[in-house]
């Protein structure tokens, strides 16, 4: 029965991602229809401190919802922004709705991520975690043709947020079904202050959120401005880039999983892998700066080769942290995925700076600089750990 609720959790999560990928990399560029490319960053900033604001008081927040009540409240808000999104051509209620439907993307995963981790087999984190994470990863893989073929060539963009809107209506509606008997933990409201002592005090657990941080940096700095780039600066169309993205994507769908099963299984070192997670991802960011050429082939290879680094840290990553906290620890799991608004706070901002001193192409050495950081706090985790004693009321 288990079984079956932990498969649902993935479908109705590979739905919900679907919902966001086939948007995810248009998005800035629909947005410089009401607002100049060096500022778009900027209602992803917005949007991020909404979320992150929330998140600090997710404990507070779910203790007083219930999960279940909680993300079937923001699908519902999420919904009614796709619909802003759709109908409306004013500036104004555009960028509200966006800030709305970004804001509520980042909150249904915190509520995912307790389902999933309810759901799940606690003696196979990595297998369950990288699982996941592949089934995401799938929907991102496939976003960019649907999204090719969706958009119009005179740059149409309802057509996409349509096809999320109804992605969206059936989550709310598999989730109504498939978590009717869900009991919520006792959510621990830990004061930020407290949180905070904990991570100074275990280190490990600091260095794995900074590592977090520093990968949602990346993909916030990529989703924004890497679009814009290869569409207003390199010259492709959305048929070209469609291809492109699909095939940058392909190393979440094909290496994550195994990547779990050598963790679980063979008890590879994680620090190995981050290690050479983050000298692949930086190498090959640094590289972009390079390539002024319009050749699809090239462009593809070095996009995939950064999103082979993204998908060693990332998966390594989750089932580090996963493996040291607790389903009712959401004062943890908030600080963790607080790591994705930060980044879409702080990106823009750095990369608006550097628009007022550097060319476009200079965002990506900036880029490459931030991530090799990430090799030192790779040196700050334990060699090894044990998994957590299971929860038996699960």
């Amino acid at each position: 029965m288990k079984l079956n609720k932990i498969n649902r959790m993935y479908a109705l999560s590979f739905i919900f991602t679907l919902h966001i990928a086939i948007s995810v990399y248009v998005s800035s560029t629909f947005l410089t229809k009401i607002i100049s490319e060096k500022y778009v960053g900027l209602l992803y900033t917005v949007s991020a401190i909404i979320a992150l604001l929330l998140l600090s008081k997710s404990a507070n927040i779910l203790k007083y919802f219930g999960n279940r009540k909680l993300i079937l409240s923001f699908l519902l808000i999420n919904m009614t922004a796709l619909a802003g999104l759709i109908t409306s051509h004013h500036p104004y209620i555009i960028g509200l709705s966006f800030i709305a439907f970004n804001t509520t993307n980042t909150l249904i995963y915190l509520c995912l991520d307790i389902f999933v981790e309810h759901f799940g087999n606690p003696l196979k984190i990595g297998k369950n975690h990288s699982l996941y994470l592949m089934i995401t990863n799938l929907a991102y893989m496939l976003s960019p043709l649907i999204t090719a073929l969706l958009i119009t060539k005179d740059g149409g963009y309802t057509a996409i947020y349509i096809v999320a809107f109804i992605a969206t209506v059936i989550m709310a509606i598999g989730m109504i079904f498939s978590v009717r008997d869900f009991a919520d933990k006792v959510y621990k409201k830990t004061p930020f202050i407290e949180t905070y002592r904990y991570l100074k005090t275990n280190k490990h657990m600091l260095s794995i959120t900074v590592i977090n941080f520093i990968l949602q940096f990346f993909y916030a700095w990529m989703v924004v401005y890497m679009p814009i780039y290869l569409y207003e600066h390199i010259g492709f169309g959305w048929d070209k880039i469609g291809i492109i993205f699909t095939i940058m994507l392909v190393p979440f769908v094909i290496f994550g999983l195994p990547i779990g099963l050598l963790i679980d299984k063979y008890h590879i070192k994680k620090r190995i892998i981050l290690l050479i997670g983050f000298l692949i991802i930086s190498a090959s960011t640094f590289s972009i700066f390079f390539i002024r050429t319009n050749d699809i082939a090239l462009w593809a290879l070095v996009l995939f080769m950064t999103r082979t680094g993204a998908t060693l840290i990332e998966t390594t990553s989750e089932i580090y942290f996963f493996t040291h906290i607790k389903e009712e620890d959401a004062n943890l799991l908030g600080v963790f995925r607080d790591m994705n608004p930060v980044a879409y706070i702080i990106a823009p901002l750095i990369a608006t700076l550097v628009f007022i001193f550097l060319p476009f192409n200079y965002l990506f050495i900036v880029l490459g600089l931030i991530l090799l950081t990430g090799i030192y706090y790779v040196f700050q985790l334990k060699h090894n750990h044990e998994n957590l004693i299971p929860n038996q009321n699960q």
